[in-house]
C-alpha cells in the first residue's frame, strides 16, 4: 500500500524545470548580417550540452577578417551563469547573467570597459538580436547587431 502510494506520488510529481542553460537554446545556430559598409558578421552557437554553450564569431569585410570572437556560456564557481568572451587581440571578459526570460538573456559586469552588459532576444524564429551596452569615457554607448538565421548550408 505503501508503495503503491509512494509510486502515485511520484507519477504526479511535475518534472523538475530545465536547467537555465536549457533556456538559452534560442541563441543556437548560424547567424548573420551585413552592415552598410559592406562587413559581414557571423555569428554561430552550439545547442546546450553538457551544461555549457559554445560560439563564434567573425567580421570580415573587403575579403579581410577584420574581427573575430570565441564564446562560451556556463556555470560560474557560484554556479550561476555567466556569458565569457575572447575577442580578438584583448583580454577575456566575463558576465554574469542579470535577467532571463522567454527568449531573452541579459549579462552584465558593471567593471568591464566596454561594454557593461550584453544582451540576446529572439524577434522570430529567423531573428536574433544581440546588443551590446555600456559607457566610454561617461558616455553611453551601445550597439545592436540584428542578426538573420543563415541559409541551411552556410
Amino acid at each position: 500500500m505503501i508503495a503503491s502510494a509512494l509510486v502515485l506520488a511520484l507519477a504526479a510529481t511535475p518534472p523538475a524545470p530545465a536547467a537555465e542553460i536549457d533556456r538559452l537554446a534560442f541563441i543556437a545556430g548560424c547567424w548573420t548580417l551585413t552592415r552598410p559598409s559592406g562587413a559581414k558578421i557571423e555569428e554561430q552557437w552550439l545547442a546546450p550540452a553538457g551544461g555549457a554553450m559554445l560560439g563564434m564569431s567573425r567580421t570580415v569585410r573587403d575579403g579581410a577578417l577584420r574581427e573575430y570572437e570565441f564564446m562560451r556560456i556556463l556555470p560560474a564557481a557560484d554556479g550561476k551563469l555567466q556569458f565569457v568572451a575572447i575577442p580578438s587581440g584583448q583580454a577575456e571578459g566575463a558576465f554574469p547573467m542579470k535577467e532571463i526570460g522567454d527568449n531573452t538573456v541579459a549579462f552584465e559586469n558593471p567593471l568591464h570597459d566596454f561594454p557593461q552588459r550584453i544582451l540576446y532576444r529572439l524577434v522570430d524564429k529567423d531573428t536574433l538580436v544581440a546588443r551590446i551596452e555600456g559607457s566610454v569615457g561617461g558616455q553611453a554607448r551601445s550597439a545592436d547587431f540584428p542578426y538573420r538565421r543563415c541559409a541551411a548550408g552556410n
